[in-house]
């Protein structure tokens, strides 16, 4: 839905090509899906629509628009074609989706339940953020599905460096499980000291290095109930 600010072609698609120019090509007038482009297109259509119904961009985060007025907030936030609408009263939110669903094609999803890995648990007192499902995708992922759980995310006698262990561990592997970990913190603020040396080491990680991310992730294991409350 977005705008293509320069000429851009591609080769006709099976089923498509002309018979007389079978080796023309077409000019895109729209960025497709999967076009470099098409993100930048899109999130600046959006923008520019939004500040048009009166929202503004956070300075701290551009996914993130803001519309004060005199009755409170309504706030959006965006990821790629994905948006989340929340405000202080719920005829203001209704509004803008009528806003948004004339102005381009969208479909109402209702309340949110989940986004972007994050589970989003309403109680008749509070909402509980929780990244179960997640934790559970990475201990499938890294293949510890029989680990025991450990109560601690770190050994207390436990010194780590540079130089500390027998053999180097393969890169991308302690990269993936340390990136993963990382998005842990949006509701494990407890795992931020653990996780922060685990990147410490993200240049030459040790076999030792691994085995110490992998705990972090048999402590997460025992505790995947924990929840961040609002």
């Amino acid at each position: 839905q977005g705008e293509l600010d320069e000429e851009v072609y591609m080769v006709q698609p099976t089923g498509f090509k002309s018979s007389t120019q079978p080796q023309a090509v077409w000019r895109l007038k729209k960025p497709l899906y999967g076009l470099k482009q098409a993100p930048r297109a899109w999130h600046s259509k959006i923008t520019q629509y939004l500040h048009q119904i009166g929202f503004n961009m956070s300075k701290s985060d551009n996914s993130l628009f803001i519309r004060s007025d005199s009755r409170g907030q309504v706030f959006i936030i965006i990821y790629v074609d994905d948006l989340v609408i929340g405000g202080e009263h719920l005829v203001d939110i209704e509004h803008i989706k009528k806003l948004l669903s004339s102005r381009f094609e969208m479909k109402d999803m209702k309340e949110l339940h989940y986004f972007l890995g994050i589970e989003v648990i309403r109680t008749p007192d509070d909402i509980m953020l929780s990244q179960r499902h997640y934790i559970i995708y990475l201990i499938y992922k890294f293949g510890m599905t029989k680990c025991k759980p450990v109560t601690t995310p770190l050994d207390w006698n436990l010194k780590l460096d540079t130089e500390f262990g027998t053999k180097e561990c393969e890169l991308t592997l302690y990269r993936q499980l340390v990136g993963n970990l990382i998005y842990l913190i949006v509701t494990r603020p407890d795992l931020s000291y653990s996780i922060g040396l685990l990147t410490q080491f993200i240049q030459t990680p040790c076999d030792i290095h691994l085995d110490f991310g992998k705990r972090v992730l048999r402590y997460v294991s025992g505790t995947m109930d924990y929840s961040i409350l609002y």
